[in-house]
């Protein structure tokens, strides 16, 4: 089955098996390193550049942030 057809069928699943789902894909991505496609990283940078002008978050604690995330 592809993830195609997998991320289909899981809007008909009950609360309690998309749980166990998500606690089974966290378990199995444990320990390991995810990267960033280019687009996100340049969605990024656009946002930085968008948030500077109007005062945002700055891109390093944005970057900190994300960094902290679970299956970095």
């Amino acid at each position: 089955m592809s993830a195609t057809e997998i991320l289909a069928e899981l809007p008909a699943l009950p609360p309690e098996d998309l749980e166990t789902i998500w606690q089974t894909a966290g378990q199995l991505l444990e320990g390991r390193s995810l990267t960033a496609s280019p687009e996100l990283l340049a969605a990024v940078d656009e946002a930085d550049a968008s948030w500077e002008k109007e005062g945002g978050l700055p891109i390093e604690d944005a970057r900190r942030s994300i960094g902290s995330w679970p299956g970095k």
